[in-house]
């Protein structure tokens, strides 16, 4: 009886399918549990975990580098066009679910975000042109919308700043799977792209998969 040995690639896709399936069992189970709603830091603690676990990853795993900045540009920023469905903080605002500061600052945050997305990720994975600099800006904003909404959302936590409504809510299932699931994967979507510009400083962004360096 042979086995057959798995290849390197096939162990790294295994490895970071086990870490992806345990952190998403424990973002789960904090909610469930209560645990997030008690302690107003966790919520920062478990989108910064991931973060810091990838930039460790980048710097420390060759293999790993390699394989994040040959990822397509164009896929990584289409996929922020799903922001537009934070608009559903507003829809939770006017049902008395979030206070107005929290809702208005990440709903239109990540509407204007997938906007940017929809326009940019189209015009690469049609193989156009795309400056740095629009590139740049736009991964720069959507980057600070996800910062400003954690820091507002964290604070508005405690009701003598929220008054009434409180933010308390994305502490609890579903809404906690936002927080400590989407919004590290959509930071690390972020980071990528601004190590890939970085790689490329003289560059111009054009088609899936293909960076021209001029």
């Amino acid at each position: 009886m042979t086995t057959l040995a798995l290849q390197p690639c096939e162990c790294r896709i295994r490895a970071w399918s086990l870490l992806l399936l345990a952190w998403m069992v424990s973002a789960i189970v904090l909610a469930a549990s209560g645990a997030l709603a008690a302690n107003d830091l966790l919520i920062p603690a478990l989108i910064g975990i991931p973060v810091a676990g990838f930039a460790l990853g980048y710097r420390w795993n060759p293999a790993f580098r390699e394989t994040v900045l040959s990822l397509d540009t164009g896929v990584l920023v289409i996929l922020h066009s799903w922001r537009m469905l934070g608009l559903g903080f507003l829809l939770l605002y006017a049902h008395d679910v979030l206070p107005g500061l929290f809702a208005w600052l990440a709903g239109a945050g990540d509407a204007l975000a997938a906007v940017g997305a929809t326009l940019i990720g189209i015009r690469l994975l049609r193989g156009n042109t795309v400056s740095r600099q629009a590139l740049l800006m736009w991964n720069s904003f959507g980057l600070l919308d996800f910062a400003s909404a954690v820091m507002v959302g964290t604070a508005l936590r405690s009701a003598w700043l929220g008054g009434e409504l409180t933010t308390d809510v994305m502490a609890s299932l579903p809404l906690s799977l936002v927080t400590t699931l989407i919004v590290p994967f959509y930071v690390i979507t972020h980071l990528v792209i601004f190590m890939q510009l970085r790689i490329e400083q003289h560059t111009r962004v054009s088609g899936p998969g293909s960076r021209t360096v001029r």
